[in-house]
């Protein structure tokens, strides 16, 4: 059996969006990994108990090299200097652990998992590596976000520089683009977006020698884990529910939605109806709610645990997707990992995107409801969602046998 170092940052059993990316990723690959990891201190005891049920799991001897909290820094751990040092010191950690393996696969983000990688390419050039990302980082548009770096009071505009100085690097990219052997993307979309950036800003190797070395791995699932038992049962609550769960901040805009509500609520005023925010909120979306006297019909929460985020997807009547908002003639690279937890759901969805992103393609695929981002747009679809009572389930739901099936044919491509 080969072989395969896998550098990701935090790694299992601490439960969010990018270890599980990287798990399913190689869970069903004909590999051993050591893992170099940095531990995280959440716990999930249902995702822990997943993982003792998974028989693949045991193929993965995870050492934890490190405190995840040590090496990242923002503004509420603002000691640069120890994180600098921890980074440093797990960098070289991942480099000391190679021990002829014929794999290595980093996972981006954090970006300092390809500094590991460069080195390790480096002083073991025969190593085969895989690069996955989960967003882009060459000019990400969340860097370049004006309006809300000058919203930022001084001492956090400091922590976001100095964050994208030593963080998040556009030459990290660079670096995988023209040394990893595959490269590993979400979608076609982001795919699409770091090509073209790294074409723009660096351009030291041609698209067609890129594109050779790419491999889309959508986001999937493990049907042996069965979190996502349908509830379709009849709801006597005579209160319409439309939850959200995730971060509402920086491009992810929502006051063209708040119109649109405004007009629907003053439309139908005889109509209940609830909005759940489950995560953090922009506190100049908090302010316009209340400009617009919407307060009795929003109910702000903190972030939920994994487990009750799902039961209380099950319980809403339908969840919104708010998207990441570009200009329409850019292409919009991300793709909310949500999508996929409400096509199994087949719960009711209202997106607000752009034509050019992922979460529009995938939902005009299947007549689900996607509204540009525009308040006459938003309204019409509140309408259809919510007063013609149209259905709008997304179809998105491969297992991870289905999802890898590529990545399984590059790698043996490559052996």
């Amino acid at each position: 059996m080969k072989k395969c170092l896998v550098v990701p940052g935090p790694f299992l059993p601490y439960n969010d969006t990018i270890t599980q990316l990287c798990y399913k990723h190689l869970r069903l690959l004909d590999m051993e990994y050591d893992v170099c990891a940095l531990s995280n201190e959440a716990k999930d005891p249902d995702f822990e108990r997943f993982l003792s049920n998974d028989p693949y799991y045991n193929k993965f001897h995870i050492h934890n090299v490190d405190k995840y909290n040590n090496v990242f820094f923002s503004i509420k751990n603002v000691n640069l200097f120890k994180g600098l040092r921890h980074m440093k010191k797990y960098i070289e950690k991942a480099v000391s652990m190679y021990d002829g393996h014929d794999y290595l696969y980093t996972n981006t983000f954090p970006c300092y998992t390809i500094r590991a990688g460069v080195e390790l390419k480096k002083t073991h050039p025969s190593i085969k590596w895989i690069a996955s990302f989960s967003d882009p980082i060459n000019h990400s548009p969340y860097k370049y976000d004006i309006v809300r770096f000058q919203s930022l009071p001084l001492p956090e505009k400091i922590a976001f520089n100095l964050y994208c100085k030593y963080y998040v690097v556009d030459e990290d990219e660079r670096d995988a683009f023209e040394q990893a052997d595959l490269l590993v993307f979400i979608c076609e979309e982001q795919r699409d977006f770091m090509i073209e950036q790294y074409q723009k800003y660096f351009h030291r190797i041609p698209e067609e020698e890129i594109r050779k070395k790419c491999v889309i791995v959508p986001l999937n699932y493990i049907p042996e884990w069965n979190q996502f038992i349908p509830n379709l049962e009849y709801k006597p609550n005579d209160t319409y529910t439309l939850a959200h769960f995730g971060r509402i901040y920086g491009l992810r805009f929502i006051e063209e939605f708040l119109y649109a509500f405004k007009e629907f609520t003053t439309k139908y005023p005889d109509l209940k109806i609830q909005v759940e925010q489950y995560g953090e909120f922009k506190k100049t979306d908090l302010k316009l709610i209340k400009e617009l006297n919407l307060s009795s019909y929003f109910k702000i929460h903190e972030k939920v645990p994994y487990a009750e985020c799902i039961e209380r997807m099950k319980e809403s009547d339908a969840v919104l997707l708010f998207d990441t908002i570009l200009d329409e003639d850019k292409i919009q690279p991300y793709l909310p990992s949500k999508i996929m937890e409400y096509s199994l759901l087949k719960k009711n969805v209202l997106a607000v995107t752009t034509k050019r992103s992922p979460s529009y393609r995938i939902m005009k695929n299947t007549d689900a409801i996607a509204c540009e981002y525009d308040r006459k747009a938003i309204l019409k679809g509140l309408e259809e969602l919510i007063i013609e009572k149209k259905p709008s389930v997304i179809e998105y739901a491969t297992t991870n046998e289905e999802a890898i099936k590529q990545l399984q044919q590059r790698i043996m491509q490559m052996d």
